[in-house]
């Protein structure tokens, strides 16, 4: 009997070590749902390499409690089906995830992962869309307005003679959002908002979307859409005699390789807003720009490189400051713990910039203006 008993025990108390009769895993895998192929696989890919490289920097210091860290790239390919599909497969398991990645594969999938309680940062896309899934996402961003008024009302403040403004917008998730934050900001100083030109997802020729903008005789454009489709605009713009390319502003979403790709030296002197400085000096950021280089052929890296890479590193934070332990047995706590923490982290230490978040939502982030000039982003101000 004694010995029936001693073997109980002992079975109990193995089993509670390993959670569920299961070790814990010899490193943390994190799962990124991401669009790595498709209309938006360029950005997909330098979302991914970010992801990676925190992974990398982490694991040649040691790991995450001694653990080595692994970033898996999960593939929707734009599609809200397959996104719902990966993340219904991956909340059986996954202690936290990145993304998904765009805003329609977040309506799908982050359901999901609210349903099962799994933290997916959803680090690309703005707080109206990302707050509906709090507490198990956190925004990057405060609101639009709050964030993009202020910041586009500094760009127009450069420039007396500007009395007009239209915007080319593409109605893609957020953008059509962010677009109407512009007009907030411009109009707060005075000058007239003209009608918006729409620009189609699928559009080949943008000459008739140009003679509609200049018909209305603005004396700034803001442009709202694919980075290929703005490149395209400004040269239509140069070709029928543009000549102010400080009037022009692209929005962030547009600091991506086919920008530059595509519009060389017409985008000289255009102004552009984002969330990094690519001329910070400092280790850290000197480190990732020159290894992002090194990988793009000598490209700096775009506006939305660093948000994946932070949050790899935030994920590290709350693993090693809430006792995390990845065991099976305790998934449903930790994952927990995950999200409460990065809820209402204090000093977190980003690449760029310390923040906090209070909330779910970020609340001392700057953001900058720079010009174009050869491929490269010169600071003209920074917004706080």
């Amino acid at each position: 009997m004694k010995k029936a008993l001693g073997v109980l025990i002992a079975a109990a108390l193995l089993f509670s070590l390993v959670g569920c009769g299961q070790p814990a895993p010899k490193e943390w895998t994190i799962p990124f749902l991401n669009s790595l192929t498709g209309a938006i696989a360029s950005i997909g890919e330098y979302l991914e390499w970010g992801a990676e490289r925190a992974a990398k920097e982490i694991n040649d210091a040691g790991g995450i409690k001694g653990k080595p860290v692994r970033v898996v790239g999960v593939d929707t390919a734009l599609d809200p089906q397959k996104g719902s599909t990966e993340m219904a497969r991956l909340v059986k398991d996954s202690l936290v995830a990145l993304g998904p990645v765009p805003e329609p594969v977040i309506m799908a999938a982050m359901p999901i992962a609210v349903e099962n309680g799994m933290p997916s940062i959803t680090a690309t896309t703005s707080l109206e869309y990302a707050q509906k899934f709090f507490p198990w996402t956190i925004s990057w961003f405060p609101s639009t307005q709050e964030r993009l008024a202020p910041l586009v009302a500094a760009w127009a403040k450069q420039f007396p003679d500007m009395k007009q403004v239209v915007q080319f917008v593409e109605n893609y998730g957020p953008w059509p959002g962010m677009a109407d934050a512009h007009v907030a900001g411009i109009t707060g100083l005075g000058i007239k908002v003209l009608d918006k030109v729409e620009v189609p997802s699928d559009a080949v020729t943008f000459g008739p979307l140009v003679v509609k903008a200049l018909n209305e005789k603005p004396d700034g454009i803001v442009f709202v859409c694919k980075p290929a489709s703005a490149a395209k605009l400004i040269k239509e713009l140069k070709s029928r005699g543009w000549k102010n390319m400080d009037h022009l502003l692209l929005f962030s979403s547009a600091d991506a390789p086919d920008l530059y790709a595509t519009g060389g030296k017409d985008l000289n002197g255009a102004e552009i807003y984002n969330y990094i400085n690519p001329g910070l000096d400092s280790p850290r950021w000197n480190a990732f720009k020159q290894a992002y280089g090194d990988s793009h052929k000598g490209e700096q890296p775009p506006s939305l490189s660093t948000n994946y890479y932070d949050a790899v590193y935030m994920i590290k934070d709350a693993i090693e400051k809430t006792g995390v332990t990845g065991s099976p047995g305790k998934l449903k706590a930790e994952r927990k713990m995950i999200a409460d923490y990065m809820q209402n982290v204090k000093g977190f230490h980003g690449i760029m910039f310390d923040w906090d978040m209070k909330e779910g939502v970020p609340t001392n982030k700057p953001t900058y203006i720079f010009k174009i000039q050869d491929g490269q982003k010169v600071m003209v101000q920074e917004v706080k």
